[in-house]
């Protein structure tokens, strides 16, 4: 009985200790982080959850005595969460590049077409000033190989 009455007894003590009074302590700091970057007509967009913080608990003996020792157990949070991570397509901004695209070949396409007429224009000029020089040429050649009255016609030499 004595045996008994003393395993009793200890495991009272046992339980009791194994069910002290615990108060939790918390202290978290969370921050959100979103990030979005644009790439042409793509736009990513990422957020990431930041926790920093301590976790801990109050450890105090469940008997009726005040003023009682207690201990502190705490750990240290670090953690970091993607909460998204997605890559859309901007269909609006392909939209604005293609029509932008479009416009600048139609300008090229003009620029072209415009830069054709004025070398053509600029070529028939050409040819018209080439061909009133030669007809001048013309003019000059009879007026030096016209002789006066009494002179006669030049022999041209042929070089055999």
């Amino acid at each position: 009985m004595k045996n008994f009455t003393l395993s009793v007894l200890i495991s009272f003590f046992a339980f009791g200790y194994a069910f002290a009074q615990e108060n939790k302590t918390i202290k978290e700091v969370k921050t959100v982080k979103r990030v979005v970057t644009k790439e042409g007509s793509q736009v990513t967009v990422q957020e990431v959850e930041t926790i920093e913080g301590q976790k801990g608990a109050v450890v105090v003996e469940d008997n009726e005595e005040e003023n009682q020792v207690f201990s502190e157990e705490s750990k240290d949070i670090n953690e970091e969460n993607v909460l998204k991570d997605e890559t859309n397509v901007d269909t609006n901004n392909e939209a604005l590049i293609a029509e932008r695209k479009r416009k600048q070949e139609e300008e090229l396409r003009k620029s072209k077409e415009e830069a054709m007429a004025k070398a053509e224009a600029q070529r028939k000029l050409l040819e018209q000033q080439e061909k009133e020089r030669q007809e001048a040429l013309k003019a000059n050649r009879k007026r030096l190989e016209r002789r006066g009255k009494g002179v006669g016609k030049l022999d041209r030499k042929k070089d055999n």
